[in-house]
């Protein structure tokens, strides 16, 4: 192709990371001076097209807190498309956090950008450690026509810049992986040779070369970067032509259609004021047609230009490797650094999604007003903590402390709101069909079970049951508004003086008889509340045959599983519902880690707790739920040193795992407590799942369940090795054709399935390293401690055998995993005196195979509509009612921007019918 016939678009843009090297409030004041001098530029030189602030807008909210002042300047710019924001709030890894955080990043991200008068519509996402398999699906519903990114494709799958990606839903989209040296090819070849003479290699600064640098020299603050006060205006124009030529050379040829992408930025970099005279002497040099353009330009360009029938498809997640010198790197590691940040992350996420905003909606179907700001300020808080370097856990140790705090604080609002919520609910069912049976004098105590998922539910729950003195006799009753009574297991009774809150009194105490115990409810509707009475009685607990038995060993039994303790504290779990004896499962296996944040590398010598004597005791047992406790020390090298140099210096790590079976159900659920105290290696907990060679992973994911094949092709030649180790989110399935294991787990990110003859499930429970990191130069962070994840770390998850795989009617692999991690709330009220009698479900959703993900409030809060959102993770169409508590006056499909696609037919006054297609996300909006 002749070069006049090219067109180079130099992007002008920063990769702007809110916090990494620096905390975010330090991190903020250099960015408040690169907007500054974007302003600056941008208004003072009309021939600078554009500047991209990494298409994000949280960090117009973070500047204005400070420069208030200035917002209309940035309106005027963004209303010219010359400083360009958004689609994104911020700029999030995409595996570590849940589907509906990223349609929140993405709404917030769009409800910003348009307070300033415009969102940028690029699918810009090269900051992700790969791409989800519904990025195509999301982007698409966003009105957004071209992906960006480099992580996670090769130039194996993609032999030129240009290809299509084909989501989970078989959504398709032109994509592009720039180029070599991706994000920043006209920044390192040309930009710094001809405005600091320095070639795309060099990253040491002579201090001969002049310029005035600033520095701290004394103890507090030496650690800290130079920075310049003097900048050295200089220019070298006779560089230009070679290093263009260079750049053409290796690069034009990896571009399907005469527009190429020149990226012009590198992290935490500014504007530059020189680029326009840079680009004029470019054209001079060379004839080349180069244009100072934005994304925008650039992806309409491609639009007309590309021929899509000639692009190579690639389909489903993106989780390629570095093939060669022309793609990027993955660095997919990041799904274990600092574990705890994923699963603070998952609880956050779930008390705001599955118990906050759902039931405090529901209350508005009911009257309740939902036109306050805590869940937007929750949801906030939350998606600040999704960028990639905050949730990846590669940062500072200040940083990561930041935000736990923000988790803490979303978790607290959502509590709040939750309780709010439920305090409105309450009231408007009845107590009326058990007080009408009931003496004026008696009791009336009752408990309300909550279930945040669509099944209705009947399973052990551990409760604590609050007697008033004034009524307690010698035992209670839990009964049902039928008067079938609830089975139960006592396990403490005690006195408790609990204080009481009045808003015009001041606070008092209810004297109280508490009783903690299991109890076995029935039929708790989804969506919904069903009321039970607690009730005193004269008789005494009677005690029914216990779950656990002490044989040689402890033994565990019920309907589904036999679970017998070895000898080394790991189990064998017999499945009566297919027959598979799965042995030696639960050990604990560990490696050195001599990698950092982004890369594993295990390092011997490899340690088992297989031969471990540990302390094994029933510590609960009764007829509806035991737990055996396996206590035992695992003797670990100190450090990476040491396990290197092989020197005996060991520290006894104590690990204590506890195994619970409960009555009715189909899982063993582990509780470890892990007391690390040894730094640089990474601990697993392995379970063997006897499946055959014709067997899969599964792991759920964002909106997807992700098919993953167990085979390792010989990649003894890529740049980069491929990932075995895969995220999931709540669940991953070990399936032959026959029989699975699903691993349910409560914010573990992290699994891989071993070659060995038994498919061996490793999940990581921690993984620690030495923090170093090289920006320039090798910056050694070790004497932070935070990515050792030192000291006492729980972790929650359960064994879960079944026929078939993950998605057939036999396994519901998807609902065991939303009851083990969504469980039953309980509430205790006194009468209740409403009209929705002694159960409701507000939202009903018939069709088990559609998965609930939010019932929100509209974006715009004009309407006063609510939004149902729910998916199809199948590869078969599903078809399905979903019924409200209330009458719908309106309903209609809209995309997940919030825009109407469709209306729909309201069937009996409440309820809608929904027909979604295979690995579909819909969205409804209602209006009641």
């Amino acid at each position: 192709m002749e070069k006049n016939k090219n067109v180079y678009h130099v992007i002008s843009n920063t990769h702007w990371d809110r916090e990494w090297r620096f905390p975010f409030q330090r991190n903020r004041q250099m960015l408040v001076e690169m907007i500054d001098e974007a302003l600056d530029i941008l208004e003072s030189d009309p021939d600078y097209r554009a500047y991209h602030l990494d298409s994000q807008s949280i960090v117009l909210r973070d500047y204005l807190e400070v420069k208030p002042y200035n917002k209309e300047r940035i309106v005027q710019l963004v209303r010219e498309n010359r400083l360009l924001i958004g689609p994104w709030y911020i700029l999030p890894d995409e595996f570590q956090v849940g589907g509906e955080n990223h349609v929140r990043n993405l709404l917030l991200g769009h409800k910003i950008c348009k307070e300033f008068g415009g969102v940028s519509k690029i699918g810009y996402s090269p900051f992700s450690w790969g791409q989800i398999s519904q990025l195509p699906q999301i982007y698409n519903d966003f009105r957004i026509e071209l992906i960006m990114f480099y992580r996670g494709v090769n130039a194996l799958e993609a032999p030129k810049s240009e290809f299509m990606w084909e989501g989970a839903d078989g959504t398709k989209m032109v994509s592009s992986r720039f180029s070599t040296m991706p994000r920043y090819n006209f920044y390192f070849y040309i930009y710094r040779n001809a405005i600091h003479n320095e070639d795309p290699w060099n990253v040491e600064y002579k201090w001969s070369k002049g310029g005035s640098a600033f520095h701290f020299a004394d103890k507090e603050q030496q650690e800290e970067d130079y920075f310049f006060i003097k900048k050295r205006n200089e220019y070298f124009p006779e560089n230009i032509e070679y290093w263009v030529n260079r750049l053409r050379e290796e690069q034009d040829n990896d571009f399907t259609t005469p527009h190429k992408i020149w990226m012009e930025g590198h992290d935490s970099s500014g504007p530059n004021g020189q680029t326009g005279q840079l680009i004029k002497d470019i054209k001079a040099q060379t004839g080349l047609d180069v244009r100072h353009s934005t994304l925008l330009e650039y992806a309409e360009a491609i639009a007309k230009s590309v021929k899509e029938d000639e692009l190579n498809l690639v389909t489903g997640e993106r989780r390629s490797a570095q093939a060669n010198p022309r793609s990027g790197n993955m660095y997919g590691y990041t799904t274990s650094a600092r574990m705890y940040l994923k699963q603070k992350n998952f609880d956050a996420e779930r008390w705001t999604q599955f118990y906050a905003e759902q039931f405090n909606h529901f209350a508005g179907l009911l009257g309740k007003d939902t036109r306050d700001l805590y869940l937007d300020i929750a949801w906030e808080k939350i998606l600040q903590n999704a960028a990639h370097d905050s949730i990846g856990g590669c940062s500072l140790d200040a940083i990561h402390e930041d935000m736990m705090h923000r988790y803490k604080e979303a978790i607290e609002i959502s509590r709040g709101v939750f309780e709010r919520a439920m305090k409105y609910t309450l009231p408007q069912l009845s107590t009326k069909v058990f007080t009408d049976q009931m003496a004026e004098d008696e009791a009336k105590v009752f408990i309300s079970a909550i279930n945040p998922n669509s099944t209705s539910r009947s399973e052990v729950v551990e409760a604590y049951l609050d007697m008033p003195k004034e009524f307690a006799q010698k035992g209670f009753e839990l009964v049902d508004a039928e008067g079938s009574k609830v089975e139960y297991q006592l396990i403490k009774e005690e006195g408790k003086q609990l204080v009481v809150e009045e808003m015009t009194n001041r606070p008092m105490f209810f004297d109280m008889q508490r009783y903690k115990a299991y109890v076995h409810l029935q039929n708790v509707p989804a969506h919904g509340v069903k009321v039970f009475r607690l009730k005193p009685t004269e008789e005494a607990v009677a005690e029914n045959a216990p779950l656990a038995v002490l044989e040689q060993r402890p033994v565990l039994e019920n309907e589904f599983l036999k679970v017998e303790v070895n000898e080394n504290g790991s189990f064998n779990i017999h499945s009566k519902t297919n027959g598979v004896q799965y042995k030696e499962v639960g050990y604990i296996y560990d490696e050195g880690e001599a990698g950092h944040a982004w890369v594993n590398t295990p390092t011997e010598p490899f340690v088992t707790s297989l031969n471990a004597k540990p302390s094994i005791s029933i510590i609960e047992n009764g007829a509806l739920s035991s737990t055996v406790e396996i206590a035992f020390n695992l003797d670990l090298y100190n450090n990476l040193a040491d396990r290197k140099a092989l020197n005996g210096n060991t520290t006894e790590c104590a690990i204590v795992l506890k195994a619970t079976l409960n009555k009715g159900s189909k899982n063993l659920e582990f509780n470890l407590e892990v007391d690390n105290r040894v730094e640089s290696h990474r601990l697993r907990i392995m379970f063997p799942t006897q499946v055959g060679d014709n067997a899969f992973s599964y792991g759920e994911g964002q909106f997807d369940v992700v098919k993953r094949s167990l085979e390792r092709p010989d990649t003894s030649d890529w740049v980069e090795q491929p990932m075995y180790d895969f995220p999931m989110h709540q669940f991953v399935d070990v399936a032959d054709d026959k029989n699975g294991v699903a691993l349910l787990v409560d914010g573990l990110k992290e699994y891989e399935v071993l070659q060995d003859e038994q498919k061996t499930l490793a999940i990581t429970l921690i993984r620690s390293f030495e923090f170093i990191i090289n920006p320039a130069a090798e910056q050694d962070y070790t004497h932070e401690k935070g990515a050792q994840c030192l000291g006492k770390q729980n972790f929650r998850m359960a064994f879960y055998p079944h026929t078939g795989n993950w998605g057939t009617e036999e396994a519901n692999v998807y609902q065991e995993a939303l009851n083990f991690n969504n469980t039953l709330r309980l509430v205790q009220t006194g009468e209740l005196e409403g009209e929705l009698g002694t159960e409701v479900s507000f939202l009903n959703i018939e069709n088990k195979n559609v998965v609930f993900s939010a019932f929100k409030g509209a974006e715009n809060p004009i309407e006063n509509a609510k939004v149902l959102r729910v998916y199809n993770p199948t590869m078969v169409e599903q078809q399905t009612t979903v019924t409200f508590a209330k009458s719908i006056e309106r309903a209609e499909l809209i995309t997940l921007e919030e825009i109407y696609k469709e209306g729909l037919v309201v069937v009996h006054e409440n309820t809608i019918e929904l027909t979604i297609a295979p690995k579909r996300i819909e969205s409804i909006k209602l209006h009641f």
